[in-house]
C-alpha cells in the first residue's frame, strides 16, 4: 500500500515538476552562494567565483590557531597603524594585504568590547597594549555583566553563567567564511522547501475528494485503517526524502567548491556572548535540523487541514503564512516580541535566535529558546499524526452511516 501511495504521488506531473524545480533551485542557490564570496588580492582587485572562497580561506588561515593575547595585540597594532596612516579611508590594496586576513578576528575583538551596544569600530583605536593583553579578562567581566542583565531570576543567572563557563580560553580560530555562507543559504532554502513540501503533501489526502473516488476508497477493507496509515507514512517519507536530498545536494556543491575550513571554529568568534557553545559545523547541523522540523510541521499541519476541509487549497496557504508572513507580523507587533520568538517561523530563523540571549523558565527549570522550539514543534508534529488519522477515518464512518440510513 505504501508503494501504491508513493507511486500515485510521483505519477502526478505537477509533483514531479515541483521536485525537479526544488533540485534545480538547490543548484542555483549554490551558484549564487559561491558568487557571493569576495576575495581582494594585494593589488586591491576584487574577484568572485569558485576559487575566491579557497583564496580567502588561505589568506585568513594565516592566523589559524589559538587567539592568544599576543596574537590579538599584533592584529590590533596593525589596525591602529593603518588607521593612523589612512585617517579617512583605508585603500583596497591595504585591505587585501592586511585587513582581509584578520577581519574576522578584528570583529571578534570589537564584539567583546561592545557587548550590549551598537557596533563601533572606533573602540580599537582607543585600546592600549595593556588593555589588549587583558582582553580575555574584559571578556569574562562582560560575561558576568550579561548574566546580571539577562538573568531575571537566580535560576536564570545560574543557567546563563554555566553556559558561559563552557567557553574555552583562548578561543581557537580558523577561517569560517564557507560555513557562514552555507548556513545563510541553507536557512533561506529551508523556508522554500517547507512551503513546497506543504504544497506537495496536501494532495495526498485531497486526491480522493478531487476525483470523487472517496466512496470507493472508504468502502475497501483497509480504507479506514492501513490505507490511511500509509497515506500518513508516505507524507512523512516524502517530506524526509525531499528535504534531505535537496539539502545534501546544496551541501555537496558548496563544501566541494568552498571547502569546510572552520568546522571546529567556535560560534563565539562571531557572537562572543551567545549562550550556544557550539562550533560552526554544529551550527550548520543545528540550522538544517531545525529546517527539517519546520518541514515536518509544515507537512503535518497541511495534511491535518486537508483531512478537515477535504480541500488542499486552504491547506497549502498555511506553510506560506507560518514561514513567510508571520515574521513580518512579528516585526509589526513589537510589543509581543517574546511571543513571536517562539512561533514556528523561528525554526527558519536560527541565525538570529542563536545571537539572542533568551532563556525561558518553568518552575525551577531553565532552558534556551532553540532547544525549546525544536522540542515543541517536534512534539506538535507527532501529536498531529493521530488527529490526521482520526479525522480522515471519521469521514469514512460518517459516509457509511449516512448510506446505511
Amino acid at each position: 500500500m505504501l508503494k501504491c501511495e508513493l507511486k500515485k504521488f510521483f505519477s502526478k506531473k505537477i509533483n514531479r515538476i515541483v521536485i525537479v524545480v526544488m533540485m534545480q533551485l538547490a543548484v542555483i542557490l549554490s551558484c549564487v552562494a559561491i558568487g557571493s564570496v569576495r576575495y581582494t588580492d594585494e593589488r586591491g582587485q576584487v574577484s568572485t567565483g569558485i576559487t575566491s572562497a579557497s583564496k580567502l580561506a588561505t589568506d585568513r588561515n594565516k592566523w589559524k590557531g589559538q587567539l592568544t593575547e599576543d596574537k590579538i595585540t599584533e592584529i590590533v597594532n596593525v589596525e591602529q597603524e593603518l588607521n593612523k596612516k589612512y585617517p579617512e579611508e583605508i585603500p583596497d590594496d591595504e585591505y587585501g594585504k592586511n585587513i582581509q586576513s584578520y577581519e574576522e578576528i578584528k570583529d571578534f575583538v570589537i564584539g567583546i568590547l561592545t557587548p550590549d551596544s551598537d557596533w563601533d569600530e572606533s573602540v580599537l583605536k582607543k585600546l592600549t597594549d595593556e588593555e589588549i593583553k587583558n582582553i580575555y579578562v574584559t571578556y569574562k567581566d562582560n560575561m558576568n555583566k550579561m548574566v546580571d542583565e539577562y538573568g531575571k531570576t537566580s535560576e536564570q543567572k545560574e543557567f546563563i553563567s554555566k553556559q558561559y563557563e563552557k567557553t574555552e580560553f583562548p578561543l581557537n580560530y580558523e577561517s569560517k567564511d564557507s560555513w557562514d555562507t552555507m548556513i545563510l543559504y541553507a536557512e533561506t532554502y529551508g523556508i522554500i522547501l517547507a512551503v513546497a513540501i506543504g504544497f506537495l503533501v496536501a494532495g495526498i489526502f485531497a486526491e480522493e475528494f478531487q476525483t470523487n473516488s472517496e466512496d470507493i476508497f472508504f468502502s475497501t477493507k483497509y480504507g479506514r485503517s492501513k490505507a490511511t496509515k500509509n497515506k500518513i507514512l508516505s507524507g512523512i517519507l516524502i517530506t524526509t526524502i525531499i528535504y534531505w536530498v535537496s539539502m545534501i545536494i546544496m551541501f555537496l556543491i558548496l563544501s566541494i567548491t568552498m571547502g569546510i575550513s572552520g568546522f571546529n571554529t567556535p560560534y563565539q568568534i562571531s557572537e562572543p556572548y551567545s549562550i550556544y557553545n557550539i562550533t560552526y559545523g554544529e551550527y550548520y547541523l543545528l540550522v538544517v535540523s531545525c529546517g527539517f522540523i519546520g518541514s515536518l510541521l509544515s507537512a503535518a499541519i497541511t495534511m491535518f487541514v486537508t483531512t478537515k476541509t477535504r480541500n488542499s487549497n486552504i491547506a497549502i496557504c498555511i506553510p506560506f503564512f507560518m514561514f513567510c508572513v508571520m515574521p513580518f507580523i512579528g516585526r509589526a507587533l513589537s510589543s509581543f516580541t517574546k511571543f513571536f520568538r517562539l512561533t514556528p517561523d523561528m525554526l527558519m530563523n536560527i541565525m538570529n535566535a542563536a545571537k539572542d540571549i533568551m532563556v525561558l523558565q518553568i518552575g525551577n527549570t531553565v532552558f534556551r529558546q532553540i532547544p525549546f522550539i525544536m522540542l515543541l514543534y517536534t512534539v506538535i508534529s507527532i501529536i498531529l499524526i493521530p488527529f490526521i488519522y482520526k479525522s480522515y477515518c471519521n469521514y469514512g464512518l460518517k459516509k457509511s452511516k449516512r448510506k446505511s440510513n
